[in-house]
C-alpha cells in the first residue's frame, strides 16, 4: 500500500519535530491489512513545495508486508521527479527468467498423415505377444511398448505448430497453399484466390461447429456462449494461506492442497460391518462386445492424455479384430494379475479458470482437468459398466440413485 497519505509526523519525517493525530489511525489500518511500514532505502524528501515559503517533506509512504520476501525494500528515484513535486517510489521485483513453450505437435484431421499414424500404431502393435501374460512384470513391459509404439507413431507425423496471435482454428491447407502462391508471384489474381479460400474456409468451419451444436451435442444454447466475445478473467497473484504462490512449484503446491485436502484423513469404515455380505461370484474374461459398446458412446472430440490418442484415434484402431484383441487381453490380465499398469496411471493436468468469478486470487477459482492415457480409461469404462450391471441386476443400489449410473 503506497502513496501521498498527506500526514507529516516525525516517525517518518525527521525534519518535522511533531505528532500527526492521524498517525495512529493510519497504523492501525495498516495493521488490520497485515501491512507494516517500511522505510525507503535511501531515505530522503518525497514532496517538494511549489512554494519557496513551505517547507518539504516526507508524506509518499509504502506500507509492505513483512512476509513478503519480494516487497520488502524500495527506493526513491529523486533524480526521476523532474516538473513533478513528488518524487518516484519504486520496488523492484525479481523475477526468474521461465520460458513459455507456445508450440505443440498435431496431426491434421482426416489427412493422410493420421491415416498413416493409425497404420503405424496397429502393424507395431499387432508384433506384440498378449496371449499369455503370466506376471505382473511381463504386462508392465508389453503396455510400456505400447506406450512406445504410440510415441514413435505420434512423432514420425505430428507437425510441430507455434500457437501466435494469427493462429485460426479455421484455417486449412488451401489457405496455406494459396497465400504462398500469392507470396511468390504477388499476382493480384492469386492474392483474390487467397481470400476466397479463406472465405470457404471459415463458412465450412462454423457451419461444422453450429451444425455439431444443434445436432451431435443438441444443446444450442451453448450457441450464446460460443458467439460472444470472450472475456479473458482478471488475474491476480493466487493467494494460498495468506501468502502469494510467485512460482510454478508453490502454484501446484497450492492446487494441490486446495483439492486434496481429505488425503490421509482417517475414515471409520465400521459402517461397512452392517452391510450383509453376498456370495462370491467369478469375474468372467472381457468380451470384445463389451469394448465396444463402452467406446460407442465416448465423444470423439474430447481431448487426449499424454499417449495422443484421441477416442476417433481408437475407435479407428478397434475396427482391427486383431488389435482389439490386445487389448481385450491386456485387461484380462489387468483383472487377473491384480495390477493397473504405470502408463495407465500417467497422466496431464490442465488447469482452467472457471467463469464468471468475481476474482482469480483463490486456487478454488480455477479447475484441473487432469487427462489420462484412452486405452487406460477404455478398460476403466468396461470395469465399470460391468460392476454397474452387477450392482443393479443384484439390488445393491438404492432406486433413488440416478446419477453417475449408466442409464
Amino acid at each position: 500500500m503506497t502513496g501521498d497519505f498527506n500526514i507529516r509526523d516525525s516517525d517518518w519525517d525527521p525534519n518535522y519535530p511533531h505528532h500527526s493525530a492521524h498517525t495512529k489511525d493510519l497504523l492501525t489500518l495498516a495493521e488490520s491489512l497485515g501491512l507494516d511500514l517500511s522505510p525507503p532505502i535511501n531515505p530522503g524528501l518525497t514532496r517538494f513545495a511549489d512554494n519557496p515559503r513551505d517547507m518539504n517533506s516526507v508524506i509518499d509512504l509504502a506500507f509492505i508486508n513483512p512476509n513478503n520476501s519480494g516487497f520488502r525494500q524500495y527506493s526513491l528515484y529523486p533524480e526521476l521527479r523532474r516538473p513533478l513535486d513528488h518524487v518516484p517510489l519504486i520496488i523492484e521485483v525479481s523475477i526468474n527468467e521461465t520460458n513459455i513453450d507456445n508450440s505443440f505437435w498435431s496431426i491434421s484431421k482426416d489427412s493422410e498423415k493420421e491415416k498413416n499414424f493409425i497404420k503405424a500404431i496397429t502393424d507395431n502393435s499387432l508384433a506384440l505377444n498378449t496371449s499369455n501374460i503370466t506376471s505382473k512384470e511381463n504386462l508392465e513391459t508389453i503396455v510400456q511398448r505400447l506406450a512406445s509404439t504410440f510415441n514413435e507413431a505420434w512423432y514420425s507425423q505430428a507437425k510441430k505448430k507455434c500457437i501466435t496471435k494469427h493462429s485460426k482454428e479455421w484455417w486449412n491447407h488451401a489457405c496455406t497453399e494459396s497465400l504462398n502462391r500469392y507470396r511468390n508471384t504477388g499476382d493480384i489474381e492469386h492474392w483474390r484466390e487467397f481470400k476466397s479460400n479463406t472465405q470457404v474456409a471459415k463458412r465450412e468451419f462454423f457451419d461444422n461447429k453450429i451444425h455439431k451444436i444443434t445436432s451431435s451435442n443438441k444443446r444450442p444454447w451453448n450457441l450464446m456462449n460460443w458467439v460472444k466475445k470472450k472475456n479473458l478473467p482478471t488475474i491476480e497473484s493466487i493467494l494460498h494461506e495468506g501468502q502469494s504462490c510467485n512460482t510454478l512449484p508453490d502454484l501446484w503446491h497450492a492446487l494441490y492442497l486446495s483439492y486434496n485436502s481429505a488425503e490421509n484423513r482417517p475414515i471409520n469404515a465400521s459402517f461397512l460391518n452392517e452391510t450383509p455380505q453376498a456370495d462370491q461370484i467369478l469375474w468372467p474374461p472381457f468380451s470384445k462386445q463389451e469394448f465396444k459398446d463402452a467406446i460407442a458412446k465416448c465423444s470423439s472430440s474430447l481431448t487426449p492424455g499424454l499417449d495422443h490418442i484421441s477416442w476417433r484415434h481408437l475407435k479407428s484402431l478397434i475396427t482391427n479384430d486383431r488389435y482389439l484383441l490386445k487389448i481385450v487381453q491386456i485387461a484380462n490380465a489387468c483383472i487377473d494379475l491384480e495390477f493397473w499398469p504405470s502408463h495407465f496411471k500417467s497422466s496431464n493436468t490442465v488447469v482452467i479458470p472457471k467463469p464468471n468469478k468475481n476474482n482469480y486470487n483463490s486456487p478454488k477459482s480455477f479447475r484441473p482437468i487432469v487427462l489420462l492415457n484412452t486405452m487406460g480409461k477404455l478398460i476403466e469404462k468396461v470395469i465399470s459398466n460391468r460392476l454397474q450391471f452387477h450392482l443393479s441386476a443384484n439390488g445393491f443400489l438404492d432406486s433413488h440413485q440416478s446419477r453417475g449410473i449408466w442409464q
